[in-house]
């Protein structure tokens, strides 16, 4: 049986998206966290920002804070990304929006994305997103291997998408592409949506979960400081123990109302989860 350690848990800088992004590594410094989970979010870190992204600078003040970028997340929820939309250019557009932080995630020295599954208009067939989306992975994992990039696919809960929500859904949506650079980031909040456990996903995936994302939760909300939701964080640690887990694990605080106090809310859940890992 593995230890989970300080030395794994990672922040992210989308918390901290009402400060400055040297804020935030300072900030993630003073946390004592050695990771981050680099989000692809406005005003730290998008093609929205300018012609051409000085990804090298960022990725500069990043490594002279001796952090370690476990996984690039590009924001597909806020930022109008949607590689399952119906319209064409939109979904062409989306794909070369992501596609841009899987060409850089080099220059961190990084070699995993985030990807979700993106989302389905309710008055159209859920068949004709889930064909898009997956038309649009296929084409985002041809790009990874060219960069040495392997892609993790997130389920998300119905707040988001309906298009891949559960354990299973990712498993299909892996298996139809059926390329070997895809592997699974598990979010403890839309497991815990949709009645599933981590332990559902490491008996599904193994060693194809190369991201775990941990946060608290209710029925109603997501992402929340540990404490502060219904989940079992024992459960959870027990299970990265016994599975053998050694990889990175994000704490993620994606309320609106968290982001006032990004600082703050992240010290409360680094305290309390202290108390639950070796």
């Amino acid at each position: 049986m593995s230890k989970i350690t300080m030395s794994q848990v990672a922040t992210s800088n989308f918390t901290y998206r009402r400060y400055t992004f040297d804020y935030f590594l300072k900030s993630a410094q003073k946390l004592g966290v050695e990771n981050i989970e680099l989000s692809g979010c406005h005003p730290h870190f998008s093609v929205y920002e300018a012609l051409q992204f000085d990804v090298k600078s960022l990725a500069k003040q990043i490594k002279e804070h001796h952090l370690t970028v476990s996984a690039i997340e590009p924001e597909q929820n806020f930022l109008p990304i949607n590689i399952a939309a119906r319209d064409q250019y939109f979904r062409e557009q989306s794909v070369k929006q992501l596609g841009f932080y899987i060409e850089n995630a080099h220059e961190f020295n990084c070699s995993k994305v985030i990807i979700y599954p993106g989302k389905t208009l309710i008055n159209h067939p859920r068949s004709e997103a889930w064909k898009y989306s997956r038309d649009s992975i296929h084409q985002l994992s041809k790009l990874a291997k060219k960069n040495d990039v392997t892609i993790l696919l997130e389920s998300v809960s119905g707040f988001v998408s309906d298009l891949m929500t559960d354990s299973k859904t990712v498993k299909r949506m892996i298996d139809e592409i059926g390329a070997d650079n895809i592997g699974c980031c598990v979010n403890s909040s839309a497991a815990f949506a949709a009645g599933e456990t981590l332990e559902d996903y490491f008996r599904l995936f193994g060693s194809k979960i190369g991201m775990v994302q941990l946060s608290d939760s209710t029925a109603d909300n997501e992402q929340l400081v540990w404490g502060d939701g219904e989940q079992n964080l024992d459960v959870h640690i027990n299970t990265l123990r016994e599975y053998g887990y050694a990889g990175a694990v994000a704490l993620e605080l994606f309320m609106e109302e968290l982001a006032d106090g990004a600082e703050e809310n992240y010290a409360a859940c680094i305290e309390y989860f202290k108390k639950h890992i070796d």
